[in-house]
């Protein structure tokens, strides 16, 4: 039997690839052998369905002027419900909310905790969207450190010093919310790292790294909870 897993994520879910040069040109994207989720989509090997559901500038939960669509909450029940039954999904969001630009006042690491578990209250709160009416299995990635761009961003207010301070703490913040809600837990920043030109979008060989890290767990995970 088929099972279906959801990569639910922004920009380096898509699989955006960095450049060294301001441009006004739409991103481009790592092809299928490159990106994260088809690294672990080979991994699970036939018997899994990907679902790769990634946006840049994706937010968990934060909008962004005028940009109302890029809100991971107000699109994650929808997704969920028009893709079931899914029996698992990977939810990496959380790098997008760092942007001064979307705050009146400093962000902190306290706010950070907002976010993901709103996500994971809506996936929760949707149990039709598992398999037997069960909510499907979540493994919840911490987003990678943030680096100061040497490209200038297309966008004013995107990173800043206190983004890339900020960064550093997902991985402690997202493994205390995976232990609260009893999910499963990775840190992207043990396999993935964003490369130096806009400090953001993961290098070639993070994807590669990534999407085997990713695999692993999720097999673990499976093995764990069948």
């Amino acid at each position: 039997m088929t099972r279906k897993i959801l990569c639910y994520g922004d920009s380096n879910t898509w699989g955006v690839i960095p450049r060294w040069e301001t441009t006004s040109l739409p991103s481009e994207r790592y092809d299928k052998k490159t990106r994260w989720t088809q690294v672990m989509a080979a991994d699970l090997g036939q018997e899994w369905e990907l679902i790769e559901e990634g946006l840049g500038g994706r937010t968990t939960m934060y909008q962004i002027p005028g940009e109302d669509y890029r809100r991971g909450d107000w699109y994650l029940t929808p997704c969920l419900l028009s893709h079931r039954p899914l029996d698992c999904i990977v939810l990496m969001l959380g790098s997008n909310d760092l942007q001064p630009r979307m705050h009146e006042q400093p962000f902190t690491r306290e706010q950070m905790y907002a976010g993901p578990r709103r996500l994971l209250d809506l996936i929760l709160a949707q149990p039709q969207c598992g398999v037997g009416n069960q909510p499907p299995k979540i493994l919840l990635l911490a987003p990678t450190p943030l680096k100061l761009p040497q490209v200038p961003p297309r966008v004013p207010g995107a990173i800043d010093e206190t983004s890339v301070h900020l960064s550093h703490e997902f991985a402690s913040v997202y493994e205390e919310i995976a232990k609260e809600y009893g999910c499963g837990f990775l840190d992207a920043g043990l396999f993935a790292c964003p490369d130096d030109s806009d400090g953001a979008h993961f290098t070639k060989e993070s994807h590669v790294r990534l999407g085997h890290g990713v695999a692993a767990a999720v097999i673990s995970m499976v093995k764990q909870e069948s």
